[in-house]
């Protein structure tokens, strides 16, 4: 309702809004769900996630500055082609494939010379789904991040859209949902898993040099040991859920960024902190509220507080 007031605040009264959530897809005249439409939308949402994943883990460490985020544009470019041009790239100057265009981007990325030398720090970045993403949301926390020498570890969207598939089983054992519905979702999940397999085995070539997305059901098990999935408002459980996940690859720098007012978040993220520094003592957790009333300087203060508490780990 607010974009909608907005756009007519600003002149454009035609321009539709179609709200998608779980809940469900608004109807309008001018927006069709199809089969094909889906499709596109999940191998979008698969290749931006691995975009993400093999940028942030070579840019620390490029050798020409620069180079990084050229060939992440490069690629962006070509993926843009491959969805708008119907699979031709007049940018390579002929058809890609779903496939190849990951086997490509992982090979590309796993080329690019890096300094040798340690790994940096890894700092891993949680939250709400808009200041976790979004850079004028959360003060370019990941450019924060790497300016400190450290290296960003962002999980994917693709975890937040599934989050509500693992919890049909959890709803029909506790609120007595349909059995169907609970199917319905554990196919959903299969489905999206085979998007994400060439993802996985391109990956793998790479060794264990690139973050490997989690399965979502298995980081809904993982979760459920420190709360219930019934926590399910906001993030819910996800939140938890790919703390663990970092944890479990040796990312024990975590900043989970949240909107002061995120109450749900706020429960299943610095709520969780006391649970999960009892499990695993070596993690080094900082909760940052992002609002417009809040200090930037003092947002600067806690996380280089939290990376210099890093470094000295990593020093010792």
């Amino acid at each position: 309702s607010l974009l909608r007031k907005a756009l007519r605040e600003a002149g454009y009264p035609e321009v539709a809004v179609v709200a998608i959530s779980a809940v469900g897809i608004e109807r309008h005249p001018g927006f069709s769900l199809t089969p094909a439409l889906v499709h596109r939308a999940m191998q979008a949402v698969v290749l931006g996630d691995l975009l993400q994943t093999v940028l942030l883990r070579v840019r620390p460490y490029e050798v020409e500055p620069g180079a990084a985020n050229a060939l992440y544009q490069h690629w962006d470019q070509v993926i843009r082609e491959y969805f708008v041009e119907e699979g031709h790239s007049p940018t390579l100057g002929r058809r890609v494939g779903y496939s190849w265009l990951i086997d490509q981007i992982v090979r590309a990325f796993d080329r690019l010379p890096l300094v040798e030398g340690e790994r940096r720090p890894l700092v891993g970045i949680v939250g709400e789904i808009l200041v976790k993403f979004h850079p004028d949301a959360n003060n370019n926390v990941v450019g924060v991040v790497e300016a400190e020498d450290c290296e960003a570890v962002l999980p994917g969207l693709a975890e937040f859209i599934l989050e509500s598939l693992p919890t049909g089983e959890w709803n029909y054992q506790h609120l007595g949902t349909e059995s169907k519905a609970r199917q319905v979702k554990k196919a959903l999940a299969w489905v999206f898993e085979r998007y994400r397999k060439p993802v996985r085995r391109a990956l793998a070539t790479a060794g264990d040099k690139f973050f490997q997305p989690g399965q979502i059901y298995e980081m809904a098990q993982r979760a459920s040991t420190v709360l219930s999935l019934g926590n399910q408002a906001g993030e819910g459980w996800l939140l938890t859920a790919e703390m663990l996940e970092l944890i479990d690859h040796g990312v024990p720098n975590i900043i989970c960024a949240q909107p002061f007012a995120c109450l749900p978040n706020h429960v299943t993220g610095k709520g969780m902190f006391r649970e999960l520094r009892r499990q695993y003592p070596q993690v080094n957790l900082v909760a940052i509220d992002y609002d417009p009333g809040a200090s930037e300087v003092n947002q600067l203060n806690r996380i280089k507080l939290m990376i210099s508490a890093a470094h000295l780990r990593r020093s010792t």
